[in-house]
């Protein structure tokens, strides 16, 4: 799937090219999309933009997270009935990892409320294990993968990741986890090309997807337009 996430601004306020949310899901509503990733208050004004029968799937973000360092507060923005009662498809939560233990603790009872309220409803959860202002590299990987392994003994049933930095170790987390995995994209950085190649080697290590934003809708129109279609050939190519 290749879902395309305009979120961010639970997190992160007014974000460079997705000032207006809600016209970004309107453009890209033309475009080679599966699913949006969106907040409580996107969702709900958007409800209208999605009643055909052909519409992309909704997910629904259900909690934020302020970072202070390696530590943080989460707090939810939304719950599972209300999301049920939008009619959405899946829900989302980010679990950030690499924190200190107390912190981790009350993240994951979270994630365990979320699949056990998720459950009568059929509403698959999705979760993000990240690793906080750390660099990419093996450190932040092996945090990330532990966090995914708790996320999946929690009852996740998608992970969205971090590209690990190779096909390999790719190929390990998605033969270990045993449930589909997304790639998430991050901060806009690199060249187009980067992206797709990056993608690519995902896919063809066994990943089911993307959940990429800021390096879409922070290019131009046109460039993003390009890149959306491309990356949406590229999953649906494997």
């Amino acid at each position: 799937m290749v879902v395309l996430p305009v979120d961010h601004g639970t997190m992160l306020g007014r974000v460079e090219g997705l000032e207006d949310p809600i016209a970004a899901v309107e453009r890209f509503l033309k475009l080679s999309c599966d699913g949006f990733l969106m907040s409580p208050g996107v969702v709900a004004r958007t409800s209208g933009l999605f009643a055909r029968r052909d519409a992309p799937a909704r997910l629904l973000t259900l909690n934020s997270y302020w970072r202070a360092g390696h530590s943080g507060t989460s707090v939810p923005i939304g719950d599972v009935h209300a999301a049920a009662a939008l009619g959405v498809d899946a829900v989302k939560v980010i679990l950030p990892w690499g924190v200190p233990a107390l912190e981790r603790a009350t993240l994951v009872e979270m994630v365990a409320s979320v699949v056990e309220a998720a459950e009568p409803y059929g509403l698959p959860v999705m979760v993000e294990p990240v690793a906080l202002e750390m660099e990419r590299g093996p450190e932040a990987s092996a945090i990330e993968a532990d966090g995914c392994r708790v996320a999946v003994e929690l009852g996740a049933d998608i992970l969205k990741v971090a590209y690990p930095g190779s096909p390999a170790a790719m190929a390990t987390l998605c033969s270990e986890l045993r449930v589909p995995l997304v790639l998430l994209g991050g901060p806009r950085g690199g060249t187009a090309d980067q992206l797709l190649a990056m993608v690519t080697d995902a896919i063809g290590a066994g990943a089911s997807g993307t959940v990429i934003g800021r390096r879409i809708w922070q290019q131009p129109p046109d460039d993003a337009a390009s890149l959306l279609e491309k990356l949406y050939a590229i999953v649906h190519s494997a």
